[in-house]
């Protein structure tokens, strides 16, 4: 009654007070009653369990100091799971688990997880007895097991079955090679067959195009020396044409100012003229010279006096006849003026000549006679200049009959020499696809070559590779077949192996794990390397970077370190595990506390929130109860952020990225079965190899710093060589299995091999 105030006591009796009314038939409301029937309640309904290893001295103090935990408790002592139990609990990870295995074989598996287990109990008593070191193995190891038997399991066989896809569709590529190089041997023969005909034929075709160039040149040369010729002509007769031109224009306006004359004479005009019975002397001149040009019969030329002017005899009477023609006017427009002739000039220039004749005097006399007037002037200018450049006309249409057959010889000239070029363009065009296809064949032939060459390169140098990789392909089965045991033994010793030294390690490995599964006829890799198998030469020589030893011991350290499913406890009284840890981490952000530092809390936290690696160094036989959510990895999911309970108060955690370390320098700590049960320990202490490395590296560092800078760094370069040598191999694999179609065609595969080689 001591445990609660008054307060909560009236709050215990107000809640019981509904539930003991309904229970009790007839109760008595009372405050004594209530308190009856709440402990009666928690009597009958509360169950305590106190649960605690007898391992030290723990129990035995509390159980002297509380003697109720003896008299007042029901003691039920857990003895360790027996076989077939651990069968059971077995049975429970295995049976349903995906496995590349007969049911026969899962069985015995089972089998041997349970004697796993049980030996690995039974080692630590000969352990403490042969080295005084206490090592706890608990159910929680054994659940430890057999999960990392299935993640193992399941990891391995993955990677065995991608690597055997890989590797047997990188075999299928190169046989595929092979076959195309037999079959490109076959074209090329072939090819080279064609080609020499297509260069026989390009040779012919060659030789007639000469021939036919030099005819078509010839026929070139005599075209142009015609065409020179008729240009010749061409360029003095257009010369000599306008000479002509400009002669005959000489006398066109007086030809056109007649025509307009006559054209403005209507009919009505002649009869006016018509009407004069004895007209003016100057129009009877003008009527005797149009007689004259028409060649109508005239009298002849006398001189006489008429009105006191002196003038020759007119023919008015012919010329009013004449006049009475329907067609006079148009006649005159339609005279014929290259019919005139020297003889009508002749007998023309005494009227021409008078001084009457002018167009002035036939204005006076009669505008109607100036029309005529200006004909006759014009006929016989035009006869004047006519006379001189006919016989240039006539020159000229002679001299452009010679240029017009001058012109038809070339042009036959010119369709011999078209027909010479047609059959040149054709015998061109045959030739140019003669090449074309030559030179069609020749890509192909020197793509073939280059091809078979790049085969014979990539076969010849995968020749190593195909053998291995063949081996490997036949061997991929039997892997898988003892992938069942080798992985037992790998997750045995990452579950057990820890806070052992390398003398019982190897016995657990070698004699009791390896006699298990001989006498239960699982199939194992005899001899098997738990160090080859977890890890390679790329991260073993990042780790000796680091400064981890490359003594076997230190490696399997390092496996354990990297790989066990619980954070390490690492025995590293030397401080080899303390240091490699530092070296390792730092990039990564590493953060080092211990429990004496004020800010633990603090560090713990904000390495939990920003996923950093945590260390704790020189921690002792116990470690500070707010680590117990971490260790047994309590994360919640709350949405996309994982939380975690710090004793009371909530911290937020990345679960993918924090990792936490912890070291001890204790020699011989005696950790808690509780604590062995929450976190991976490992026996750290440095072996006499490991030893010796670290005092090389210090005797070097001291007397020699410049050889230990080489050193690392040729350990560097080293490492970078191996790791760049697994990424180029991965990278072959990968591109041979992944390309699509024929691996000749693919040049960067080649690039690729000759970088690896």
């Amino acid at each position: 009654s001591n445990l609660f105030g008054k307060d909560e006591i009236e709050s215990i009796l107000t809640d019981c007070r509904a539930l003991a009314k309904k229970e009790m038939k007839g109760f008595i409301d009372t405050s004594d009653n209530l308190m009856k029937f709440f402990f009666d309640r928690v009597r009958n309904n509360l169950h305590l369990v106190l649960c605690m290893s007898p391992v030290g001295e723990t129990l035995a103090g509390r159980a002297r100091k509380f003697p109720g935990l003896i008299n007042c408790t029901t003691v039920d002592w857990f003895l360790p799971w027996p076989t077939e139990g651990l069968n059971n609990v077995a049975e429970k990870f295995i049976t349903d688990f995906p496995m590349d295995t007969a049911a026969d074989t899962k069985v015995a598996l089972m089998s041997h997880m349970a004697a796993v287990h049980s030996m690995v109990q039974s080692a630590t008593l000969e352990y403490f007895e042969k080295y005084r070191r206490n090592v706890y193995i608990t159910p929680k190891s054994y659940l430890s097991f057999l999960k990392s038997y299935q993640n193992l399991y399941e990891e391995k066989h993955k990677a065995i079955k991608v690597l055997a896809d890989k590797i047997n569709n990188g075999l299928t590529k190169l046989l595929e090679a092979q076959e195309d190089v037999s079959k490109m041997k076959i074209e090329l023969a072939g090819s080279e067959i064609i080609l020499a005909e297509a260069a026989k034929k390009s040779a012919e075709l060659l030789k007639e195009i000469t021939a036919g160039t030099a005819a078509a040149e010839k026929t070139k040369t005599s075209v142009k020396v015609i065409a020179d010729t008729a240009n010749e002509k061409a360029r003095l007769i257009g010369g000599e044409k306008e000479e002509v031109e400009r002669d005959l224009e000489a006398a066109k306006p007086a030809l056109v100012e007649a025509e307009a004359a006559l054209n403005a004479i209507r009919p009505e005009d002649i009869k006016s003229l018509k009407a004069y019975k004895n007209p003016p002397v100057v129009i009877k001149i003008i009527f005797d010279g149009v007689l004259l040009l028409r060649r109508r019969p005239v009298l002849k030329c006398q001189m006489v006096e008429e009105k006191s002017t002196l003038c020759y005899k007119d023919n008015y009477s012919v010329s009013v006849t004449m006049m009475n023609e329907s067609s006079f006017l148009s006649d005159l427009q339609n005279f014929a003026k290259e019919s005139i002739t020297d003889e009508d000039i002749e007998l023309l220039s005494p009227y021409v000549e008078n001084p009457l004749f002018t167009t002035e005097a036939a204005s006076k006399a009669s505008g109607l006679a100036v029309g005529l007037c200006k004909w006759v002037k014009a006929m016989f200018t035009y006869h004047c200049i006519a006379k001189v450049v006919i016989p240039k006309m006539d020159a000229l249409r002679l001299k452009e009959h010679e240029l017009s057959v001058a012109q038809r010889k070339l042009a036959n000239a010119n369709s011999e020499l078209q027909a010479a070029q047609d059959l040149l363009d054709e015998m061109q065009m045959k030739f140019d696809s003669a090449m074309a296809e030559k030179q069609r064949l020749q890509e192909e032939t020197d793509l073939t070559k280059k091809r078979m060459d790049a085969a014979n390169a990539l076969i010849y140098g995968l020749a190593g590779e195909k053998l291995r990789w063949t081996a490997q392909s036949a061997d991929f089965a039997a892997e898988i077949s003892r992938l069942v045991g080798d992985c037992a033994m790998a997750s045995a010793f990452m579950s057990y192996c820890g806070p052992f030294n390398k003398t019982f390690r190897d016995k657990l490995l070698h004699e009791y794990f390896v006699h298990s599964m001989e006498t239960r006829d699982i199939n194992f890799t005899k001899n098997l390397s738990v160090i080859d198998m977890l890890t390679n030469d790329a991260i073993r020589g990042e780790w000796n970077l680091q400064g981890l030893p490359t003594d076997d011991l230190s490696i399997q350290n390092g496996i354990l370190t990297t790989r066990a499913s619980r954070y390490p406890i690492m025995v590293d009284p030397q401080g080899q595990g303390l240091s490699w840890t530092r070296d390792k981490e730092a990039p990564c952000g590493l953060k080092e506390t211990s429990f004496a530092d004020k800010g633990f809390r603090s560090i713990l936290e904000d390495c939990l929130s920003s996923g950093k690696p945590l260390l704790i160094a020189n921690v002792e036989e116990e470690l500070d109860p707010v680590l117990d959510a971490i260790l047994d990895k309590m994360f919640v999911k709350r949405g996309k952020q994982a939380v975690i309970m710090l004793g009371d108060k909530e911290c937020d955690v990345d679960a993918d990225h924090f990792t936490l370390f912890v070291t001890s320098r204790l020699p011989n700590p005696h950790f808690t079965p509780e604590l062995s049960a929450r976190v991976t320990i490992i026996d750290f202490t440095v072996t006499m190899r490991g030893l010796e490395d670290q005092l090389l590296s210090r005797v070097v560092l001291q007397e020699k710093p410049e050889l230990q800078e080489e050193r690392r760094k040729l350990l560097e370069e080293v490492n970078e060589y191996k790791k760049r040598i697994m990424e180029l191999q991965d990278d072959l694999l990968f591109r041979l299995a992944n390309c699509s179609g024929s691996l000749l065609d693919d040049p960067e595969i080649i690039d690729v091999l000759n970088i690896t080689k």
